[in-house]
């Protein structure tokens, strides 16, 4: 096991977003080393190796990694929040534990776009997500004002497959779910 526990140090609101907070926290052990094993698993992470920093999203909220320390942004509560560090702490583990057979990626990644998501999407233009368009709607996910459960179509067993696939390319917990 690489990181044993944290310790949340700060709760407090988002500004770009008041409904949203960001919670950071201290790690008891340096992780820096499965930042490359990380950045080879998560489809979206953005890894730094200058900075020794790893960013990524979930549908549960965006995550920042920094060897003793780890932030989780865009959740609506603590509660959520809590449970977004647990489980960025048991892929950190079981990243680690499996790291004999992932080959690890040192460089930075190019990031997912726009395109890549609304491959995915209905597109159907329903406006059902609020948006005028489902192009819209791939980019209000990249920026984290969207999660995939804004789209109702996505619910739809016609689309199944197109939730699921989404959900990889986020690598979300809603994978899991869309799973079972």
């Amino acid at each position: 096991m690489l990181l044993q526990d944290y310790k949340v140090t700060k709760v407090r609101r988002n500004l770009c977003n008041p409904e949203w907070i960001t919670i950071a926290a201290e790690l008891s052990d340096d992780i820096s080393e499965v930042f490359p094993y990380l950045n080879a698993v998560v489809k979206n992470a953005v890894y730094t190796p200058e900075a020794q920093n790893l960013n990524f999203k979930i549908d549960a909220g965006a995550i920042s990694l920094m060897p003793c320390e780890m932030s989780v942004g865009q959740v609506t509560c603590e509660e959520d929040a809590i449970k977004v560090l647990d489980y960025v702490k048991e892929m950190i583990n079981a990243t680690w534990e499996k790291r004999a057979s992932i080959t690890p990626v040192y460089e930075r990644k190019e990031e997912i776009k726009a395109k890549d998501i609304v491959n995915f999407l209905p597109k159907t233009n329903c406006r059902d997500c609020g948006l005028p368009t489902c192009f819209a709607f791939a980019v209000a996910l990249l920026k984290g004002q969207k999660r995939l459960k804004d789209c109702p179509a996505l619910n739809k067993p016609e689309f199944a497959e197109d939730k699921v696939a989404l959900a990889r390319l986020f690598q979300t917990v809603a994978s899991e779910e869309v799973a079972k």
